[in-house]
Formats: structure tokens, C-alpha cells, sequence
């Protein structure tokens, strides 16, 4: 029988007996997983090791409905399975060892290509692993995909894969082409996406750019360079991945932030080259330094992610198009926030009623959160803004953030109390 279905037939006192337990505090999490695409059924078939340092308990990882685990071991512990989660008791604490061998369906987090072109995973890693994906909790990750010898084509260019953190040792086998990424330091596991693709790869200094075609490289490695010598600049730090991948992928537009990496549409690159469009771009990058390097505690402050990266991106319009460029992205986002009111869908930026990442994702963190950056820019002066900013991104790098960590570098900058106006727009 397989193991799902055993897992469902456990006693109910043995069910109950888990939940019993206390939760287990978890020191530290390293994933490897490994994955294989199957193209013509559209599926992946994983194999997952999690090593982790924790309390005896009980501990919860989220999966996908569309995630079917074939088989589970854990060290010291039982695991229980149910559609959305795979929950574990561990008898003593310590070092653990989780193994799961698993299927993964098409679904929210997995998009296949049309025409048979590949697959992207966006922000839900939960769909394709077991994993926390809380952002509470950071984690290191080796990803491995093998793209089986059947699949690559004698004339068409050659499915590659891009991953988080740092290109690894890529390999031809028996088994397929074999594409390895690592992200060394802990980041949340919703930095974790990656894609295949027909694309080919071009590095500039600490840049890489996988795309279909390569003949825009040249001018989308002068923008991606313009674009991150001015980032850094505001941040004041460097961003906690040295190297920075852009992935041109098959379809529509499309914008999802990685580890150490962004991940966009051959169009995206079309309207950078062409139309001069940095804002897509400017806001993936903005992330590599507001959402990689310093994180969030809780989806109660996500502004603190996309509201950054949105103002990031209108900032560095200013610099790159003038400061007309900037106003009108600042009124654009104005008019989306009123109708975003007049719809009833306002909200403070902290807000502690989000179950989940879904529950979080929405206009607000972006347009509100972009537009309370504009408007305190305005209130302290650009001098104090930026230096705020910079205080801000320094002090917590590699750390995790709220909106409280935030107010107390812009009033540690501006040496003024700015309570009223968070209270105003942050908190109520």
C-alpha cells in the first residue's frame, strides 16, 4: 500500500496523540531536492532530504494538494500526511533527517510552457516540496534538476535550468542533463523558484542573462548594470547573493523575484531593450536587497517587501528618465490607490489578519506601500530619506524585519519622532 495511504489510515489516537505534543523549535533547515520533469504528463518526480536542528515536538511543513508523496523516513519522528500539510513528531531533539519521494501536478506554483517549452515555479514551493514556507523561518537549499535524455532535442536549441542562489556544476549522464543551484546563506522559501527553458545563458562580470534570443544581451546588460550600481547605492550594502541572474522565460509578462536571481518573459526583455521599460526590471532587482537580503518576520508586513521594490523601481525611473518620469509614476500609483479605496479594499500596510502568503499577495503592499515611501521622502527631505533608507538596509541585513524596525531607523536618521505619521499610514 502506498504511503499516503497508510499515513490517512493511522488510529485516531495515535492521530490525536501527535497534536498532543508540543511544537518543536526548529534552529536550522537545509533542504536538497531533486527533480525530474516529466514533460509529456506535465508532472515532476522529487526526491527531498530536509536537515534540520530541533526540539522533541511536533513539527508542521506545508505541501500542495497536487504534491503526492510516494514515500517518507523520518529520523526519531512519525510523520502524518494530509492534503495540505505533513505534519512530524519527533521523539528527542537534535539533528534530523526528513527524505520524501513525491510527485508534483501542475497547479498554483508550477505553470507549464505552451508547445511543450518547459516550466516556471513561482513563489509557492510548496508545490513542487515539502517545505516551511513561512517567512518566519529562513532556510539554506541545493536544488538539482535532470532533464532526461528523451526530451532534449537533436536541433533545437537545448532545455537549461535556472535556479536560486549560485549557478552550480552542470553534467550530461545516462540519466539526463543535470543542472545544480545553491543558496548557501538562509533565505525563505519562497526565494527557492527556478524554471526550464530552451534558453541560452550569457555572464558579464556578476551578471547572467538567460533568454531565448541573445542579440539584446548587450543592451540589457548596460540597463541591468545601470540599474543595480544605483540600488546599491541607496541600500548602501551589497545584497547577500554576489552574483545576479535575470531568466527570459517563453510567454507573457511575468515578474517573480529569487534568490540571488529574477525571473521574467522573452516580452520583458523585448520592452526593455525596445521601449526602454526598466521598471519590471528595476523592481526584481529592487527585491535582491528588500525581500533576499534583509527579510520579513510575518506576512502582516509584506509592504516591506513589494511597497519597496515598487517605490525602488520609481526612484531609479527618476534617475534614469528624470524626475516628470518619477511624478508620474507616483500619480499613477495614486489613482490605482483610489480606486483601490473606493472599492473598499484599503487597509493599514501591518496587517496581522493574513492566514497566509496567498491571503497577503494584493495591490496594497505595493501602491499603498510605495506611495507612504513617496510621502515620507517628501516629509524628510531627500538627504535624511536616503540616509534613512540606507541606516535601515545596513542594520538589518540578513536579518528579519517588521514595520516597528523600520520607523526606528527613519526617526534614528531624521532624529525626529514619526509616530503619528506611521500610526497614520502603517498601522490604522
Amino acid at each position: 500500500m502506498p504511503l499516503h495511504d497508510r499515513l490517512k489510515r493511522i488510529s485516531l489516537s495515535c492521530f490525536l496523540c501527535a497534536f498532543s505534543a508540543t511544537a518543536a523549535a526548529v534552529q536550522s533547515t537545509h533542504y536538497a531536492v531533486k527533480l525530474t520533469p516529466d514533460f509529456e504528463h506535465q508532472l515532476l518526480n522529487g526526491e527531498e532530504t530536509i536537515e534540520f536542528k530541533a526540539d522533541a515536538g511536533v513539527i508542521e511543513w506545508k505541501k500542495q494538494s497536487g504534491l503526492r508523496i510516494v514515500s517518507a523516513n523520518i529520523t526519531n519522528g512519525t510523520a502524518i500526511v494530509d492534503e495540505q500539510k505533513v505534519r512530524v513528531r519527533l521523539d528527542s531533539g537534535g539533528n534530523h533527517t526528513a527524505q520524501f519521494k513525491f510527485t508534483a501536478a501542475a497547479g498554483r506554483g508550477i505553470k507549464w510552457f505552451v508547445d511543450n517549452a518547459g516550466f516556471v515555479t513561482a513563489f509557492y514551493c510548496e508545490a513542487w516540496m515539502v517545505c516551511d514556507n513561512s517567512p518566519g523561518q529562513r532556510a539554506t537549499f541545493k536544488l538539482e534538476i535532470v532533464v532526461p535524455p528523451g526530451q532534449q532535442p537533436q536541433r533545437a536549441k537545448e532545455f537549461r535550468a535556472v535556479g536560486p542562489g549560485s549557478r552550480g556544476k552542470e553534467w550530461r549522464d545516462s540519466d539526463g542533463d543535470h543542472f545544480v543551484s545553491e543558496q548557501s546563506d538562509p533565505v525563505q522559501t519562497y526565494l527557492f523558484s527556478f524554471a526550464v527553458a530552451r534558453v541560452a545563458v550569457g555572464v558579464k562580470d556578476n551578471f547572467s542573462i538567460y533568454a531565448q534570443k541573445m542579440d539584446a544581451n548587450k543592451v540589457a546588460f548596460s540597463k541591468t548594470e545601470d540599474a543595480y550600481a544605483f540600488l546599491r547605492t541607496v541600500a548602501s550594502i551589497d545584497p547577500m547573493n554576489s552574483h545576479y541572474t535575470q531568466a527570459f522565460l517563453p510567454g507573457p509578462s511575468m515578474g517573480q523575484e529569487a534568490a540571488g536571481m529574477a525571473l521574467m518573459s522573452q516580452d520583458d526583455l523585448v520592452s526593455l531593450v525596445d521601449k526602454d521599460d526598466v521598471q519590471l526590471m528595476a523592481h526584481e532587482m529592487a527585491h535582491q536587497w528588500w525581500g533576499v537580503t534583509i527579510g520579513i518576520r510575518s506576512w502582516s508586513d509584506f509592504w516591506l517587501n513589494e511597497g519597496f521594490a515598487e517605490f525602488m523601481s520609481d526612484a531609479y525611473i527618476e534617475k534614469h528618465q528624470g524626475r516628470a518620469a518619477y511624478d508620474k509614476q507616483i500619480a499613477e500609483l495614486q489613482v490605482r490607490m483610489d480606486k483601490l479605496r473606493e472599492a473598499g479594499k484599503d487597509r493599514p500596510l501591518h496587517w496581522e489578519k493574513w492566514k497566509d502568503a496567498h491571503e497577503a499577495l494584493g495591490q496594497i503592499p505595493y501602491v499603498k506601500g510605495a506611495l507612504f515611501l513617496a510621502r515620507l521622502r517628501t516629509k524628510l527631505g531627500d538627504e535624511t530619506f536616503w540616509r534613512g533608507i540606507a541606516v535601515y538596509t545596513s542594520a538589518n541585513a540578513r536579518r528579519l524585519v517588521d514595520s516597528r524596525d523600520f520607523q526606528q531607523a527613519m526617526e534614528k536618521s531624521s532624529h525626529r519622532n514619526l509616530q503619528s505619521l506611521f500610526d497614520e499610514a502603517v498601522y490604522h
